[in-house]
């Protein structure tokens, strides 16, 4: 029994297979320094329609969605009064240019009848809603019987055809977002990566957010739609920076490694990941460069491996 204590073991050698892995050196390389703003896809052409005079909506000609022409009725209002006032405007013009042909009236006269006739014409072309351009309704806030009050809100439309990502950058990085830049931008309900040109940037600063707004053309292929969320990857220089492919990284949980080809085993090490570029992964830690990192075949921790 002495004897068998004061013995030394050898540990049991691994006899599991080993892997056949695919393994790329972890190097440190100067790469683009991006960062992403987010923003919110609006149509590039807009408008909010509102009364121009109080009045009772008497008549509503579209609901939300509809798609419209240039000119087309969308609401008309209780003109009664408004046509009064036209009807006795219009009897007095008439009558005052006759007294003018015969001589009867002086021209002053006529051109103060004349002057509240073409005031009474224009505040009774008030009472209809028209749309300003071709395109379709995004919302509608009234309904027969509301009352329509100057200012309030009641018809948005766009045109989907043309779209923007507006966004928020810090006045610092504003050099990244020149007018006719290119920039990608990414929008997320999609999961496509358009092609972007800078269309018009705001020339004074938010005083409380310290940021500029952006206006970003989009020319995405699939379609989107205004209050969509996107992101604006911009181009701020370069730095250096360890990337691996996305299939290196692996996820258990909270915890985030990769596997090391390390004298002929695999051994697991935990990492920190930063920005994600196409199909590479930044490592931020846990990986030291020169180091082998295995980036196909499947590995537990401690397996032999045959690269």
């Amino acid at each position: 029994l002495l004897f068998a204590c004061g013995q030394k073991t050898d540990p049991p050698a691994d006899t599991r297979p080993a892997v056949a892995v695919q393994t790329i050196e972890a190097q440190v390389t100067r790469t683009p320094n991006v960062v992403e703003v987010v923003g919110t896809v609006r149509a590039r052409l807009n408008a909010t329609i509102a009364a121009k005079i109080p009045a009772t909506v008497r008549e509503v000609s579209v609901k939300a969605g509809d798609f419209v022409a240039a000119s087309q009725p969308l609401a008309k209002l209780d003109d009664r009064d408004l046509r009064a006032e036209f009807d006795k405007a219009k009897a007095d013009y008439d009558r005052y240019r006759a007294l003018l042909d015969k001589q009867t009236a002086t021209r002053a006269e006529f051109e103060a009848v004349e002057s509240r006739y073409k005031v009474a014409e224009a505040t009774l072309s008030y009472a209809q809603l028209v749309a300003p351009f071709d395109g379709q309704i995004t919302g509608k806030t009234c309904d027969v019987g509301d009352l329509a009050t100057p200012g309030k809100p009641l018809f948005t439309i766009e045109q989907p055809t043309e779209f923007r990502l507006e966004v928020n950058v810090s006045e610092r990085d504003v050099y990244a977002v020149a007018a006719g830049k290119a920039i990608y931008c990414v929008i997320d309900s999609t999961q496509e990566k358009c092609d972007g040109q800078v269309d018009e940037v705001i020339p004074a600063a938010d005083p409380v957010t310290r940021t500029v707004l952006a206006k970003i053309a989009l020319k995405c292929r699939q379609p989107v739609r205004s209050g969509m969320f996107g992101r604006a990857q911009l181009l701020l220089g370069e730095r250096f920076a360890m990337f691996v492919p996305k299939s290196a990284v692996h996820e258990r949980g909270q915890l985030t490694y990769v596997f090391i080809a390390d004298a002929g085993k695999a051994r697991m090490r935990l990492v920190r990941t930063g920005k994600s570029y196409l199909d590479a992964v930044e490592l931020l830690s846990g990986v030291q460069p020169g180091e082998r990192v295995i980036v196909a075949g499947e590995v537990a921790d401690g397996q032999p491996v045959a690269p």
